[in-house]
């Protein structure tokens, strides 16, 4: 490897780390957005597929309709575990805390070894069965159900965390199976339908789900059109179009290690900007979570 391609290999690292760190502030940056999770995830894949849109015109790509027509089926699968998944997601958030959503969300891996065994008949290691393990132990001490029960809202948001994270693992089985579709037409299109379907469920379901409370402060209003969209045109546009192309340029167990960034930031502002906070054993079962993600990901990268 030339001196070029180590520094073209060190920005891509330097890209995706900023990137994760920004994924990082998803929670924080929804805190303060006054609308439901569905009026949330509707404006952010709005806004985020017109975003990629306008940026491949830009640069001259074009938009493969016939691509997207021959994996049909699978991308409004996809499309459609997307809006449940950033829902759920947001609900994890509200109903708990940024913390506790953004641990229980990051289960993902272990979901995705669960699916992948079930799919694609891969096996599960005894290895990857300890990190399994160690996950639910995770689980059940950020919960804290042993305490509270079952009916409380630490256990709601871990439960809406998990649920996220089983569609996060399914949209990304699923994808394995599109074929020769271009990213930023895959992302459109996802982005797109989930969008469709939040203005469905919208539309019957809480038709004021698309409008901020009536009763908001001028302040409030302001930051809230700020934050949804900084969500919608950074986080989900411009992030996602950077991700995929560092991404595909670096080494995979590079990657798994950087993923991690984001739980990490999440915690960190969660707990100083919004002052949440964790009993010990809620800790370590955070540590215990992400500890266990994290060995999976780079057994995986390593087989």
């Amino acid at each position: 490897m030339n001196e070029e391609e180590r520094y073209s290999i060190q920005t891509e690292k330097i890209k995706l780390t900023l990137i994760y760190a920004a994924f990082g502030t998803i929670g924080i940056v929804t805190h303060f957005i006054r609308l439901s999770s569905p009026g949330i995830v509707f404006y952010r894949a709005i806004l985020g597929s017109l975003f990629i849109i306008v940026a491949a015109l830009l640069s001259g790509r074009t938009i493969d309709i016939q691509s997207m027509k021959n994996n049909f089926p699978i991308l409004v699968a996809t499309g459609f575990f997307m809006g449940l998944n950033w829902v759920l997601q947001f609900e994890a958030f509200r109903v708990s805390s940024v913390a506790i959503g953004t641990v229980c969300y990051n289960t993902m891996p272990i979901f995705l070894i669960i699916f992948a065994s079930i799919f694609f008949k891969e096996k599960i290691t005894l290895k990857t069965l300890c990190c399994i393990i160690i996950a639910i132990i995770g689980v059940v001490l950020v919960s804290n159900i042993m305490s509270l029960g079952f009916n409380s809202n630490i256990a709601l948001g871990c439960f809406y965390g998990l649920l996220g994270a089983i569609f996060y693992a399914l949209i990304l089985i699923y994808n394995r199976k599109l074929d020769n579709i271009k990213m930023h037409d895959k992302i459109i299109f996802q982005f797109s339908f989930s969008a469709l379907l939040m203005a469905v469920y919208i539309l019957i379901i809480d038709k004021n789900a698309f409008w901020f409370d009536k009763n908001i402060t001028n302040n409030d209003l302001i930051i809230s059109v700020i934050c949804i969209l900084l969500l919608g045109l950074f986080h989900t546009g411009f992030c996602y179009i950077h991700y995929f192309n560092a991404v595909k340029r670096l080494k995979a167990e590079t990657v798994a290690i950087l993923t991690f960034i984001d739980p990490v930031v999440a915690l960190f502002l969660s707990f100083f900007l919004l002052k949440e906070s964790m009993t010990p054993l809620q800790l370590l079962g955070s540590i215990l979570i992400l500890s266990a993600a994290l060995a999976n990901e780079l057994l995986k990268t390593k087989k």
